[in-house]
């Protein structure tokens, strides 16, 4: 076929006669110095083959074969295994052939069952590909590993044995890697710091292939790095269905948990006092809210800030309560205005407990005495039960006791 080219008998007589002419419009005259040539074959840089012009759509597709791009991310994923470092560890590299997006995996073995528990890890977050490329390592094409992918639908994909550009995806991201460890070495570094930074570096960085970042292909998003971008200027834009509904869904909750807790809008500002509600109950008898008082420094949202006591809290503002002025008398009566709310839920009755059933004679319980009365309460025992005695009944039966 090469005898049919002209391109390619032009480029071989000029060789073979030294009369490259820079008039001639032969292309390959530029490339004039790295040319050979082998009978009727045309070599180029060496060992080259130079395809004759009929041939090379053919040899284009030969070339492809098996190697088609995915449409979508994470369909096709590529792996490998680097090492060993210094330190005896590997590194497990899967690459996305779609979006070039990289995962690295520091491994002490390379064993299969490691390898199935490393990959489970990232495949619970990223999903299952359809097609995982590897070369003929022994932990790729053992049993276990074998069944691993078959039994998660992975279609398994090894390259032909001593021929490592089958996987050349992977393998240049290998020699990047392989630099970024020199480099860390070289420096005295941590290994894993160090790649998780230029990991980071090349998935936020546009591909030269595909002209975006890996980032943005594979999760529809810029992660953000250090370089300060648009998005932290001017900060998100654009609207999106889900957005609205989410927003939507939320404020119907917000709503409907307003309404079951009778919730009303809060009326504290910055600078009023305020005491602090009890969260923990020691006994029945704590109350409702601390007599420490507080001012509000600080609010946000629902959050409040208060200080006071030589302490500072953050606090829900539904876990404060202003109170009208900073005396005695107020703070007791913002501590009694919820005097019923406990721990629990519970309030304390003034009444006693049923006592059992018994024959006791009728008893007088006397109430602490204050400045304007000092009352008596008789009690009468009726079927097992304490009932006080209305005072008729009782001057009735004081009188019959009497006579």
């Amino acid at each position: 076929m090469s005898t049919r080219d002209e391109e390619v008998l032009d480029a071989i007589t000029c060789l073979a006669n030294d009369c490259w002419n820079s008039a001639t419009t032969s292309p390959y005259y530029p490339f004039r110095l790295e040319l050979s040539s082998i009978g009727s074959i045309l070599l180029g840089r060496g060992s080259r083959l130079i395809i004759p012009q009929q041939l090379r759509r053919r040899v284009l597709t030969l070339a492809h074969e098996g190697h088609a791009f995915p449409s979508s991310p994470w369909v096709w994923v590529a792996t490998d295994l680097l090492g060993p470092l210094p330190n005896n560890q590997h590194l497990l590299v899967l690459i996305d052939y779609y979006s070039r997006y990289i995962k690295v995996k520091f491994v002490q073995s390379i064993g299969s069952k490691v390898l199935i528990e490393e990959m489970s890890e990232i495949f619970s977050r990223l999903g299952y590909p359809k097609k995982l490329r590897t070369d003929n390592g022994r932990q790729y094409v053992s049993v276990e590993f074998k069944k691993y992918c078959e039994t998660n639908r992975i279609d398994l994909i090894t390259t032909p044995p001593y021929w490592p550009q089958a996987n050349g995806e992977v393998e240049n991201m290998n020699r990047s890697l392989v630099k970024r460890l020199k480099i860390a070495y070289a420096n005295d570094k941590n290994f894993k710091q160090e790649i998780q930074k230029f990991i980071l570096m090349h998935n936020v960085t546009p591909h030269g292939t595909t002209g975006s970042p890996p980032s943005e292909l594979i999760f529809n998003r810029i992660i953000r790095d250090k370089i300060p971008g648009v998005q932290d200027i001017v900060g998100e834009v654009g609207e999106s269905e889900e957005r609205d509904r989410d927003f939507i869904n939320k404020e119907k909750g917000k709503e409907t948990a307003d309404r079951t807790r009778r919730a009303t809008e809060s009326k504290i500002q910055l600078g009023d006092k305020v005491v602090l509600k009890n969260v923990i109950f020691p006994n029945k008898l704590t109350p409702t809210f601390d007599t420490t008082v507080y001012e509000v420094i600080q609010i946000d949202g629902s959050v409040v800030k208060i200080s006071g006591g030589g302490k500072t809290y953050l606090r829900n503002i539904s876990h404060v309560k202003k109170i009208s002025g900073g005396s005695d008398l107020d703070i007791e009566s913002s501590l009694q205005s919820d005097g019923s709310e406990q721990g629990n839920g519970a309030s304390l009755s003034t009444q006693p407990p049923p006592l059992p059933q018994a024959s006791m004679p009728d008893i007088s319980v006397e109430k602490p005495s204050d400045a304007r009365q000092n009352l008596k309460l008789k009690l009468k025992n009726v079927g097992g039960m304490w009932q006080p005695v209305t005072t008729s009944v009782a001057e009735s039966g004081e009188h019959s006791s009497c006579h």
